[in-house]
């Protein structure tokens, strides 16, 4: 989202607490689909979502906010006695857009490029030296990215899913029966990435490199679709939606869905 005076996208506590629920069903989702492929030895997966171009940090700050709320109430109605844990969510901006830095100790966003963000934050695959136990202890982490209102004709989606190279320490035995340490690169890609703003034919992003429009076509394949990723509208989540182009006319802005196959 850009800057205050410049804001398109309106977030509503509808459309928040519908994006929050959104989330925590696909983490739940994802956590499912590890445990069903991994032992139970195999340390939990960490989800990070991480807001690019957050502009002024609101977005993050305010889905923190419901996720909690949501966790709460899911809480009371649980026989689970310990709430489960939540995304961590950061916000990052690049500072091109001067937006407003506010002295809140809750709203923070970190001075990153979109590439420089995915870089930090990029989806680790974990630490695999055992401890004495031959048991690994650090947490793996996977990756959901937000993004509202994508400057006009750039796309950083090619960077959402490229790949992104890790450094781990290999669980390998020398002919001693130790572990040797050594290190190796390990390559995992974004889970998803989450699209909010105008769609296919607007000013977010590149109609054909970000969107896939055959109106805007430079290539025989959709970027997208070269990487592994399927769109999924969530036209839901677009109806709870207000932007500032917005009017009894026509509703602009949209939430759009590419997860990664495989």
């Amino acid at each position: 989202m850009r800057r205050r005076e410049d804001s398109y996208e309106l977030w509503t506590k509808d459309y928040i607490f519908g994006l929050a629920r959104y989330l925590l069903e696909r983490v739940d989702e994802m956590n499912r689909h590890s445990s069903d492929l991994s032992s139970t030895s195999t340390p939990p997966i960490e989800t990070i979502i991480l807001d690019v171009g957050a502009g002024d940090g609101r977005l993050v700050y305010f889905l923190r906010r419901a996720m909690e709320e949501i966790a709460k109430k899911e809480n009371r109605h649980s026989k689970e006695e310990q709430q489960p844990d939540l995304p961590i969510i950061i916000a990052t901006d690049d500072g091109s857009w001067k937006a407003p830095i506010y002295d809140n100790k809750h709203i923070r966003v970190e001075q990153l490029s979109a590439i420089e963000a995915l870089d930090k934050y990029g989806p680790k695959t974990g630490t695999t030296t055992p401890d004495q136990h031959g048991v690994a202890a650090k947490k793996k982490t996977r990756l959901i990215v937000l993004c509202s209102w994508m400057p006009p004709g750039q796309d950083w989606t090619a960077d959402f899913r490229r790949h992104i190279n890790n450094v781990i320490a290999a669980a390998a035995k020398d002919e001693n029966g130790d572990y040797d340490g050594k290190e190796v690169t390990s390559e995992r890609l974004v889970e998803e990435y989450v699209l909010i703003g105008e769609a296919d034919d607007g000013t977010c992003g590149h109609n054909w490199h970000t969107w896939g429009n055959t109106d805007f076509k430079t290539e025989d394949a959709a970027p997208r679709d070269l990487n592994g990723y399927e769109r999924v509208d969530l036209s839901d989540l677009s109806l709870l939606q207000l932007s500032r182009f917005d009017c009894e006319r026509s509703s602009e802005s949209v939430t759009v869905s590419f997860r990664h196959i495989g």
